[in-house]
């Protein structure tokens, strides 16, 4: 009713315009056309959703000329029954209208005072073209559309690569049916599925066009003819098995016709001159391990053709709290890979999406049950990726197979080293180059991806296709011998890495051992399996300090443990000293001082029964740094007898002996002593440029200072190990820097900063499971709640510590500024409550859980 009233008025001023307008010289009366469309327009989460439904209605509205209204066939249908008196709906037929995937039926409104006859309406159809109509929905690519749609007028040949299963097919029909009025002579689709011969590919264009042979002349030829003068885009599909006659094929058309251009879909890019490949990306998906709503949920592509292709296979199917993160995390598991997901979708119907997510571990029996009508291939997630493999050569089996030991990704050099034996199909062992031109083409093919982008460059392969490999890694019968030499590669990475994880080049070291650390873990699996126990305790040894310095540090106590408790690991020898060694390392790091100790006992009484030094040192050091909690003068010893071997301490070892002989002179009030300590520290941190030491030092190095009132000096170290360990996520010196800070700030009165900063302090420990750092922190926060004038608060949050902190140095803290600091406010706070009431609260402190403490800590003041 709008609409017409709006058009009624719109042609009153077209037939008398001069009381409303007054028209000017040359003047132009322009006619209103007009587009009625009904579908989803809502708000999510703030955002509007309705982009669709818009870009549809003007689809609709453009195919109108002026002083026509169109609706669309879902309006037509709600408003039967419903016209006003004397407006009809004039049926037009099916269009094509540019943009939208399928015809759209449309209506014109027809009213006895408004114009009526127009011509033939503008939409697509008078283009010829042979483009399949869409039974479902295309969801998702916008960007990737975006993008072709800009690229396809540059280029005459652009081709679209990718794994099997990711839509290329699909994406290249809808990049057509947009641009199809860019092609006079129209767009022309070519399924090159169903073929086996190469020499049907120009029948299969000529088919497609229409055209017929003629007698005596080569088809090619009558077709190149045919194409000359023509403005046309043929879309050549499935071109992975006829590749060279493809290429063949589209490199004449180049050449004999200007206008025309062709769009390709393929495993591998064609290799002719003048080609543009680009690579169809999977689509878009959650990562299961964040906490996504449901709204959130949906702005990702995998997800919502997850859920609507689903909702086709049972239409009572929603997403609910309750399974949300379950469909995130079958979407994450199947790569994002269009046809996977469509193929676990329609599991539905049949089984709840927890069981689907429980076995596809097993997918390839899981995800069946495809279309009966689409190609045999694309029935089956394992039929899709059997006609990859069947096309690849012999060699690019072999090695396809082999890389699937890897996890997480591979260099080059990794390659290589475990898979270069016999891989050459003679049967000998290929130069590294062979390798290499075997790892191009089987990420030519899709079946490998390359990540340019990286420090080194670094390939990898979807999880399913990696399942796949596996599984015929195994029926080869080459598993463990590839495990194998998969392990002593990252077993020698890892030994290689160790000596400079404390020095100038740690933080590359670091970055590459993380990089690596999933096919770290893989070698750690197999490792427990080998007969030679001693490659698992040196494997974790290797890694120590990496779980030190970037954690996480109960990673390393699980890998170290779980190789020294192997019965072929129990008889003393070099490797398992200095397993057990860096198994007490780590736990005293996450401050676990009992279990630590007893490793460390255990790795000198071995070492000296060897006459091991570098592990007698290491052992003495070690518990050295242990017995400083409740005994300084036998941690002096015990330091003082490590630093006089020397022999097997690295720099990051001497820097710690310096630092807590830098702690036992301060807990004796020797300050300057303890000054003198940590700066020997600082001095052999910066000789070995090792970064992570120094933001240590400067952690620590406030204490003395601090303990002298010399605040500015304690806030300048403090400030300079809180930015060190930022600049080099350094969890442990940001962790002891900020709590020091805060007491900094308490003493000039900044109580929110000292908030911010215990708070901050007390998270990483929580997230390192350093219980006692963190009761450090509570102790620290209880300090800010003293100082805003909240006494239970502290008091509870002083007993929460205390529990925690029993038996450690002087029966509370870490390091003495913690000690002398709790003394003070605990005075201040005891003026504040009475006795009653201050135990009582101390109790209650004690009561709670690690989890309810921290959230007693994060409290902010009220009023």
């Amino acid at each position: 009713v709008a609409a017409v009233a709006a058009q009624r008025a719109l042609q009153s001023i077209i037939n008398n315009p001069e009381p409303i307008v007054p028209r000017q010289t040359g003047s132009i009366i322009i006619r209103v056309r007009m587009g009625l469309h009904t579908g989803a327009a809502e708000a999510r989460d703030g955002d509007y959703q309705g982009y669709l439904t818009l870009a549809h209605v003007q689809r609709v509205m453009s195919a109108a000329y002026g002083g026509q209204t169109l609706v669309s066939n879902a309006t037509a249908a709600l408003l039967l029954g419903q016209l006003p008196d004397g407006l009809t709906l004039l049926d037009l037929g099916e269009h094509r209208l540019k943009g939208l995937p399928n015809p759209e039926h449309l209506w014109q409104v027809v009213a006895p005072d408004l114009p009526s006859d127009f011509p033939v309406l503008q939409s697509l159809n008078a283009i010829p073209n042979n483009l399949p109509i869409q039974i479902t929905s295309f969801i998702g690519r916008e960007r990737e559309l975006d993008d072709l749609k800009q690229l396809l007028p540059t280029t005459r040949l652009l081709t679209l690569t990718g794994s099997g299963g990711t839509g290329k097919t699909r994406l290249s029909l809808q990049v057509a049916a947009e641009m199809l009025d860019s092609f006079k002579d129209g767009v022309w689709f070519i399924e090159l599925a169903s073929l086996s011969d190469p020499e049907l590919v120009p029948m299969a264009v000529a088919s497609a066009l229409g055209m017929r042979e003629e007698p005596g002349r080569p088809l090619l030829a009558t077709l190149l003819d045919w194409l000359r003068p023509k403005e046309l885009l043929l879309i050549l599909d499935n071109c992975e098995h006829l590749i060279d006659a493809c290429a063949k094929f589209a490199d004449a058309v180049l050449h004999a016709s200007r206008g025309s251009d062709i769009l390709a879909s393929s495993r591998e890019a064609l290799g002719i001159a003048g080609e543009l490949a680009w690579r169809v990306p999977s689509l878009q998906i959650p990562n299961p391990k964040d906490q996504i709503s449901i709204s959130q949920l949906e702005q990702y592509a995998a997800v919502r053709l997850f859920i609507e292709r689903a909702r086709f296979a049972h239409a009572a199917f929603a997403v609910t709290a309750a399974n949300v993160s379950v469909v995130a995390q079958i979407c994450y598991r199947l790569d994002g890979i269009p046809l996977a997901i469509e193929l676990a979708a329609a599991r539905v119907k049949a089984m709840r999406v927890e069981q689907i997510a429980e076995r596809l571990d097993d997918r390839f029996r899981l995800l069946t049950g495809g279309s009966r009508t689409a190609l045999p291939r694309q029935q089956t997630l394992r039929s899709l990726i059997d006609w990859s493999h069947s096309l690849l050569s012999e060699p690019e089996r072999v090695l396809l197979r082999r890389l699937s030991v890897f996890a997480g990704g591979w260099t080059l050099e990794a390659a290589e080293a475990v898979c270069a034996d016999a891989v050459g199909a003679d049967g000998r062992p290929p130069l590294s180059s062979d390798v290499l031109d075997l790892l191009t083409h089987l990420v030519d093919k899709s079946l490998v991806v390359l990540d340019e982008q990286a420090v080194e460059p670094r390939y990898g392969m979807l999880e399913t296709m990696r399942q796949y490999a596996r599984e015929k890694l195994l029926d080869a019968g080459e598993s463990e011998r590839l495990r194998d030499r998969h392990l002593s590669f990252f077993l020698r990475l890892a030994e290689d890495a160790e000596p400079h994880l404390t020095g100038a080049a740690q933080a590359t070291w670091f970055a590459r051992l993380e990089r690596d650390y999933a096919n770290l873990r893989a070698a750690h699996e197999w490792s427990l399996q080998v007969p030679d126990a001693s490659l698992g305790m040196r494997l974790a040894s290797a890694l120590a300090m990496l779980w030190i310095v970037r954690g996480p540090a109960t990673d390393g106590v699980e890998w170290l443990l779980r190789a020294l408790s192997r019965p072929e690991a129990a008889a003393a020898s070099t490797e398992r000293a200095n397993a057990l060694f860096a198994t007490a390392r780590t736990l005293w790091n996450i401050g676990e001082f009992a279990r630590s100790i007893s490793y460390a006992e255990e790795s000198l009484a071995i070492s000296r029964t060897l006459a091991y030094q570098p592990g007698v040192a290491r052992a003495l050091y070690q518990l050295g740094i242990e017995r400083i909690r409740g005994n300084p003068k036998t941690s002096k010893s015990l330091l003082e007898q490590s630093l006089a071997i020397r022999e097997g301490l690295d720099s990051h070892a001497i820097v710690w002996i310096y630092l807590i002989l830098g702690f036992i002179a301060a807990v004796e009030n020797d300050y300057d002593t303890s000054r003198k300590y940590l700066e020997q520290a600082m001095s052999v941190a910066q000789e070995a440029e090792d970064s992570h030491s120094v933001a240590v030092v400067f952690a620590y190095l406030g204490m003395p200072a601090f303990l002298q009132r010399d605040y500015d000096g304690a806030e300048t170290a403090f400030e300079q190990g809180l930015q060190s360990g930022r600049a080099i996520v350094h969890k442990a010196a940001v962790s002891v820097s900020s709590r020091g800070l805060a007491y900094v700030e308490l003493q000039r009165g900044h109580v929110e900063r000292a908030a911010d900063l215990c708070r901050e302090s007390l998270l990483i420990n929580y997230e390192r499971r350093n219980s006692v750092g963190a009761a450090g922190c509570l102790a620290a926060c209880a300090a800010v709640a003293v100082a805003r004038g909240q006494p239970e608060r502290a008091a509870r949050l002083y007993g929460s510590a205390a529990v925690r902190l029993a038996g450690h140095l002087d029966g509370l803290h870490s390091y003495p500024l913690d000690q002398a600091e709790q003394e003070r406010h605990i005075a201040i706070l005891r003026t504040q409550l009475d006795e009653a009431t201050f135990n009582a609260a101390w109790e209650a402190g004690r009561m709670l859980t690690l989890e309810q403490a921290i959230a007693l800590a994060q409290e902010e003041p009220h009023g």
